[in-house]
């Protein structure tokens, strides 16, 4: 896969920028391909989105970082806006400076959160069926979101900070290290650690499960993207099919 990591930002440096993205690759090849058997040739490149350019080669997935969400030139409208007009058919992703400073999360860590997320579900579709949470009776079905059950742990690679993610066993499937996630932390299969969160699907309906030390504060940052979210996408899904079917 070509992931194209485009910074539309003015407060992130090229300098910055650029460590970051070699760490991030680093991390896509070192350690999340050996376990999910996902591979990705990341790179970034700058962009303005006032100049409506699309951007060149060949891109399978496009991650904008961002400036404040409500700026209609760099935020969430703006790049949706550039996105459609111009790469439409391709997977996307949000990375805003915003939105990691109200979650109390570096950029960076956010960013390799949407890269490994992007790697192994592009299109926010595939799901995992398990038993239901909080031992209730029956199965669901899990999305596949790789690192939204360890939300909140991170690690160095080098001086950059990068997020923490879950290998197959987490979803009970078989290959990789056995380990439920990268840092080997305590956490069961189809879990959360406390500061995460994961989405799964019943009924026709998403719902969402926090972790113990998610913050009201964490749920309404998280809001502010709004249908950029992958998990609001899901969402919308689910609605256009139970409206589909009622049709």
């Amino acid at each position: 896969m070509n992931l194209t990591v485009a910074n539309i930002s003015t407060q992130v440096k090229p300098a910055d920028f650029q460590v970051a993205i070699e760490a991030i690759g680093k991390q896509v090849t070192a350690h999340f391909q050996p376990e999910w058997r996902l591979g990705a040739d990341v790179r970034g490149v700058a962009l303005s989105l006032k100049s409506k350019v699309p951007l060149q080669g060949q891109h399978d997935a496009i991650i904008y970082l961002g400036d404040a969400s409500q700026d209609p030139s760099t935020g969430v409208s703006g790049a949706l806006g550039y996105h459609s007009t111009n790469h439409a058919k391709i997977p996307y992703g949000f990375v805003y400076l915003d939105i990691c400073a109200e979650y109390k999360e570096s950029w960076t860590c956010t960013l390799s959160h949407e890269v490994l997320e992007l790697l192994a579900d592009p299109d926010a579709v595939l799901t995992v069926t398990g038993a239901a949470p909080h031992k209730r009776p029956g199965e669901v079905y899990y999305d596949l979101e790789v690192c939204d059950p360890t939300q909140g742990d991170d690690y160095q690679i080098g001086t950059v900070t990068v997020s923490n993610f879950v290998g197959r066993a987490y979803f009970n499937m078989t290959g990789g290290s056995g380990k439920t996630n990268y840092l080997n932390l305590p956490l069961d299969a189809f879990g959360v650690r406390p500061g995460g969160y994961f989405q799964y699907e019943q009924g026709g309906k998403a719902h969402q499960v926090q972790g113990d030390r998610v913050t009201a504060g964490m749920l309404a940052a998280k809001k502010m993207l709004q249908s950029a979210r992958r998990n609001a996408r899901r969402s919308e899904r689910l609605e256009h099919a139970a409206m589909a079917a009622q049709a």
